[in-house]
């Protein structure tokens, strides 16, 4: 109880103003306008007693911390300006749009340059030039916080990147400089281009499946107009709609080996951002029979005519770079 005491008196000798005009008197106002605050039922009174008890915070907190010094490594930094560009920070973007932490962050280094080195110019609330020294010392730690300012809005892109064009963790970043992989937990490789195959596929399927062999030869001649079609339907379920604009569909058909039956290769390319010139595809394989069956399934008709059936592999192949960009050709058309 007396150690509790002892520090409760302790923090009160610090925290007691010693005069009117202090930083205590500013934190103590704080904690009053946030008091308040929270007793009003008026939005429009609590929104400003709480943008009043952060402005108050702030140039407390940056009143009492301008004197501090830490020696880094030989250099002589001063905290104080970042823990007030910190709640600077936060009092000018807590209530700008949805989520305001990546501009608060990527702002926060300028702001804190701009709190350390604009009073250098006014230590008597008159304009001063400072000596040489300083001004080359102000120089560098805006430089410094430039750096760290385009760093963190580069690390907000390409999450956003990310977010908007998932595909894009599929690629390989061990040879990158800027991004580098912090997550065990990495997702399905190519989830989004496999996705697309398997509805593609499965389109392929039901139109041609049990069809006329003729009606099946024929698609498969003007593959390269059903495909489009085909592709728009993929891509209206694509997860990440940013995407459809980097992906492109080919259907491909080798020389036959049967007489009666045809390879469809169903390849998705990917045309977005990539470590490698050309981009990567991956490819489904679809096979197109023909089988003999003696009821023609097209309404009206009569007698045996050859029928479809196709059958897709259950899975895809592995990515496939392009490099340089490559154009198979295909044993009809």
């Amino acid at each position: 109880m007396k150690e509790l005491r002892a520090a409760f008196e302790a923090l009160w000798k610090q925290l007691k103003p010693p005069q009117a005009y202090s930083w205590q008197t500013l934190i103590w106002l704080s904690v009053f306008a946030w008091l308040l605050s929270i007793l009003t039922v008026t939005e429009v009174v609590e929104e400003i007693l709480s943008w009043l008890g952060w402005l108050f915070l702030t140039i407390g907190v940056g009143w009492a911390s301008w004197g501090i010094k830490l020696n880094f490594f030989g250099w002589m930094f001063r905290p104080g300006p970042w823990f007030t560009g910190a709640l600077a920070c936060t009092l000018l973007f807590w209530r700008e749009g949805a989520d305001p932490f990546p501009l608060a962050v990527t702002l926060w280094p300028v702001v804190s340059a701009a709190i350390a080195i604009v009073p250098r110019f006014f230590p008597r609330l008159t304009f001063t030039l400072p000596d040489p020294i300083t001004r080359q010392d102000m120089l560098v730690l805006l430089l410094v916080s430039l750096v760290m300012s385009c760093w963190f809005r580069f690390h907000f892109l390409v999450q956003d990147w990310l977010t908007a064009y998932p595909s894009l963790l599929a690629d390989d970043f061990s040879n990158s400089g800027f991004v580098v992989s912090i997550s065990d937990e990495l997702p399905a490789e190519d989830e989004q281009g496999t996705l697309l195959l398997g509805t593609v596929a499965t389109s392929v399927e039901q139109q041609l499946d049990g069809r006329p062999w003729r009606d099946a030869e024929r698609w498969l001649f003007e593959r390269d107009q059903r495909i489009v079609d085909l592709q728009q339907q993929a891509l209206n379920r694509l997860q990440a709609a940013g995407e459809g604009q980097f992906w492109n569909f080919q259907a491909l058909v080798p020389p036959q080996t049967r007489p009666d039956e045809y390879t469809l290769l169903l390849r998705a390319r990917w045309l977005g951002p990539s470590s490698r010139l050309g981009g990567y595809y991956l490819e489904k394989t679809c096979w197109v029979r023909q089988v003999n069956n003696p009821v023609l399934l097209q309404p009206g008709g009569s007698g045996s005519e050859p029928v479809t059936e196709v059958q897709c592999a259950p899975g895809v192949s592995e990515k496939k770079w392009l490099v340089p960009e490559t154009t198979a050709t295909g044993g009809l058309g």
